[in-house]
């Protein structure tokens, strides 16, 4: 996750649902106030939910503006472990 002028923030895509693994080699840039503000902070983990791209073929031929147009209608919720936790991954 890195934060971006505009009030966008990087995030690291780990897996996509229906296209399959991201494998940790697709970045997203969202919106930051679609973010809760406790899943800000580096090595947040939470899931992603949005509609308007159809997959990778559809975005190479986009312009980094006209993918955060179709991504603006975002739903972040966090993601707790059996505990209750809030899950956060702490790379060293």
């Amino acid at each position: 996750m890195m934060h971006l002028p505009e009030g966008y923030t990087k995030v690291l895509v780990e897996r996509t649902l229906g296209v399959g693994m991201a494998n940790g080699g697709v970045y997203w840039d969202i919106p930051t106030s679609a973010i809760p503000p406790h899943l800000r902070q580096m090595g947040s983990r939470f899931l992603l939910e949005t509609a308007g791209l159809s997959g990778k073929l559809e975005a190479e031929n986009m312009s980094a503006e006209e993918i955060r147009s179709a991504l603006r209608l975002l739903v972040v919720t966090e993601i707790r472990d059996e505990s209750g936790q809030l899950l956060v991954n702490v790379r060293a």
